[in-house]
């Protein structure tokens, strides 16, 4: 039960919605995809606060997020399942899988940046250089709360 509930605890996240999870864990799966869309929903409330967008600019900036947000969500979905697969296998973690998950989430952190740059390019287009520094902080303000969320939530490997 200890490993359902850090599963569970961990996609609390701003991650977006509906991503595959570790089939131990399958039946949490609307559990976690409805807590995955109401972080995403308070994202985007932050954001909208944050930046105070014209008209003229908001209607500029929302496609070209909600694209960087899809895009987040792709990559993000691989992480829902490196966590999933870490909470399934957490008691009995193999060399191979712990190897496995490394890799696996370096490379998930590499392509998250990777997003980011891409969608930075294309906002630069349509925002002011200043509003687009403060998307570029709140995104990384919010990133940071997720990455301490997940941190607190996720016991170390056990030898």
């Amino acid at each position: 039960m200890r490993i359902r509930t850090l599963a569970l605890g961990l996609l609390a996240l701003p991650l977006f919605a509906s991503a595959q999870v570790n089939e131990q864990l399958a039946d949490m799966n609307d559990t976690i995809e409805m807590m995955r869309s109401v972080s995403a929903l308070e994202r985007k409330a932050v954001i909208t606060r944050g930046l105070q967008l014209s008209g003229e600019e908001s209607t500029e900036f929302w496609p070209i997020y909600d694209d960087y947000a899809a895009e987040k969500k792709r990559v993000n979905d691989r992480l829902v399942k490196i966590i999933t697969d870490y909470a399934a296998n957490f008691e009995n973690l193999s060399d191979e899988l712990a190897t496995s998950l490394v890799k696996d989430s370096l490379d998930v952190q590499g392509d998250l940046l990777k997003v980011r740059k891409k969608y930075l390019k294309k906002l630069k287009k349509v925002l002011p250089p200043k509003t687009l520094a403060r998307f570029n902080q709140i995104e990384n303000k919010l990133d940071a709360v997720a990455n301490v969320t997940m941190a607190q939530g996720i016991p170390l490997v056990m030898d």
